[in-house]
């Protein structure tokens, strides 16, 4: 029993067990199925859409900030030339701090 299969199948069973198996479904028409576009592909314009919109927006942030940088670089530059302004006055008008502050005091 060992040796032996027991279980055995008639001989030229699977020679035309495909065709036969095919001639024993029933005949029907066969079936369209509408189907849907995945939610991926219909929120893909979105997503890059959104990723545009994004870098865009970032860039203007990026101009904002070096406008505001170079405004205040334009604004401390002409501080600095008033200062300078001021000082070669006061050399040339020959006032010391004891003079201001005698000045504004009164």
């Amino acid at each position: 029993m060992k040796k032996q299969n027991p279980f055995k199948t008639p001989e030229g069973y699977f020679d035309n067990f495909a065709a036969d198996f095919m001639a024993r479904l029933p005949e029907s028409e066969p079936v369209t199925v509408e189907r849907r576009k995945p939610l991926r592909i219909m929120l893909r314009p979105m997503l890059y859409a959104a990723c545009l919109l994004s870098i865009c927006f970032g860039g203007y942030l990026v101009w904002q900030h070096s406008e505001v940088e170079n405004k205040s670089a334009k604004a401390a530059e002409t501080i600095a030339q008033h200062d300078q302004y001021v000082d070669d006055y006061l050399d040339c008008a020959m006032l010391d701090n004891g003079d201001i502050y005698a000045c504004i005091s009164e």
